[in-house]
């Protein structure tokens, strides 16, 4: 039977890192966590020799930026053909947003791409590098297409993964916002491809040209103004407390700034669960009047990538709007979404 040929992408973050004299930092290859893991595991299946972008050992992952993400995805398709699966190591600090985004520029990927990572270093006794390097292993060597986050023994898509714990106590990092968490063993013996037989379309471009918006009670409508003015993105993501938009004189500001420069808001909830839905409360209704869109059931994490990547190939608000309601590839419940654009159609059209 053929073995699969899996290439291990090396980015680094924690499962990389080792102490040093001025704190944690990445200090080991990709060799050197092939050699702590099971033998047997490893050599039932053919593992490439790892490629390395940023270098032998990685970066940390809070040093990510967009033009990473595009060079990581940009090694798969240079690899794509020669390759049955594909590891990628990655710190947890920005994990799910590498996740997301390479979901989007991989769409109707029909190769397993996992993505993982670790708590806790090696030189921890009860470090989860062996662990989660070993569950990702599993899940590459399975026909399960698609962008997968392994960790803790668990599978998650990948555009569904949010992070949960920075891992000061707890190994369990990230977490499903559907709660639909896939236990290893199952995935082994279980068909869950997200986008099998799907037309691969595959792009790298993305834009920078957005970002996160904490909205609070102390938000001040005169700061906010000058950031924006200030700025030169094209979309901005705003959190708010739950489905209700914010006060009124902040959503004034943002849907100003939206009309005058052809600008894209989008809210999301500052809860990682649940379905940001404007079309609910009054406040959050007058939002949706006021052109704000609605992240619904998407993570922060993949409503940023998905604007991101959309942005890249079409960035007038009508334009974008349809894209950002369409599901690509399962970061949206289909039926929340006809049942959202139905209401959101009366409150548009009302008086």
């Amino acid at each position: 039977m053929k073995k699969n040929c899996i290439l291990p992408i090396h980015i680094g973050g924690t499962i990389a890192s080792a102490e040093s004299k001025t704190g944690f930092r990445p200090k080991l290859s990709f060799a050197d966590l092939l050699g702590k893991i099971d033998r047997g595991l490893s050599g039932e299946r053919y593992i490439a020799t790892a490629q390395s972008p940023f270098g032998e050992f990685g970066i940390d992952s809070a040093s990510m930026q967009i033009q990473h993400i595009q060079k990581i995805a940009q090694t798969i398709l240079n690899n794509y053909d020669s390759h049955d699966a594909f590891i990628i190591t990655h710190g947890t600090d920005t994990l799910a947003y590498t996740a997301s985004m390479l979901s989007f520029m991989l769409r109707g990927i029909q190769k397993p791409v996992i993505v993982t990572g670790a708590q806790k270093t090696l030189e921890d006794e009860k470090n989860d590098v062996t662990g989660n390097l070993e569950t990702a292993l599993l899940a590459a060597s399975t026909s399960n297409c698609g962008v997968w986050v392994a960790f803790n023994r668990k599978i998650i898509k990948a555009v569904r993964a949010t992070k949960i714990d920075i891992g000061v106590d707890s190994l369990d990092a990230f977490s499903s916002n559907i709660m639909a968490e896939i236990p290893i063993s199952n995935f082994q013996r279980n068909d869950y491809s997200v986008n099998k037989g799907q037309t691969e379309i595959f792009s790298t471009k993305a834009s920078e040209a957005l970002d996160i918006y904490c909205l609070t009670h102390t938000t001040n409508p005169v700061l906010l103004r000058n950031y924006l003015d200030n700025s030169d993105f094209r979309a901005l993501i705003i959190l708010i407390y739950g489905m209700s938009g914010h006060r009124k004189e902040l959503i004034e500001i943002l849907s100003c700034w939206a009309n005058d420069n052809e600008g894209i808001i989008i809210a999301k909830t500052h809860s990682p669960y649940g379905s940001t839905d404007l079309s609910k409360y009054e406040l959050g209704v007058k939002a949706l009047q006021m052109g704000i869109l609605s992240s619904l059931d998407m993570t922060l994490e993949s409503a940023y990538a998905k604007t991101s990547t959309i942005l890249a190939h079409r960035s007038d608000p009508p334009g974008f709007s349809k894209l950002f309601y369409e599901n690509f590839c399962d970061e949206l419940d289909e039926t929340g979404v006809q049942k959202f654009m139905k209401k959101a159609a009366f409150w548009l059209s009302a008086p």
